[in-house]
């Protein structure tokens, strides 16, 4: 028989993945805009995307 968890601590861990979700969003659009940015260094910012395995910015 599955073992589940209580309605509260389902929705407790349901909240957490949530707000954890949101933060990586979050990292996620500060990383695109930073690379984006033609204010930085391009070979910085095409570093950066290649490390990170993102498409690299021409420009």
């Amino acid at each position: 028989m599955p073992n589940h968890l209580p309605a509260h601590q389902a929705a407790a861990a349901l909240h957490a993945a949530e707000d954890e979700l949101a933060k990586l969003r979050r990292c996620v659009r500060e990383v695109a805009a930073f690379l984006h940015d033609q204010a930085h260094d391009l070979p910085t910012r095409q570093a950066l995307a290649q490390h990170l395995d993102l498409p690299v910015p021409n420009q």
